[in-house]
């Protein structure tokens, strides 16, 4: 009987690299408005804040930053404050 061991390798990725992947992530989803998010990093973990005028982005633009290699963590502090819609007559 043979025993095969499978060997793990841990892709580590400095704070910058993790953060520029972000970024570019958000960019390409037309969901987030990425001009409104601002992204920290700090040992791997993630930091997501900004104001945006639906759930979906707030929603869109955690996704973005789960799908980067190297992440820790995500701490999401995204408000959503829907746009004032015009007051009907």
């Amino acid at each position: 009987m043979s025993t095969t061991k499978t060997k793990v390798q841990t892709t580590l990725r400095t704070d910058a690299e993790i953060a520029r992947n972000v970024r570019r992530r958000m960019k390409a989803d037309f969901e987030v408005p990425d001009d409104q998010i601002a992204i920290k990093v700090a040992e791997g973990f993630i930091t997501i804040e900004g104001i945006v005028v639906r759930d979906s982005q707030r929603t869109a633009a955690e996704a973005c930053a789960r799908e980067v290699k190297g992440m820790r963590g995500i701490v999401n502090k995204i408000t959503v404050e829907p746009a004032a819609s015009p007051l009907e007559a």
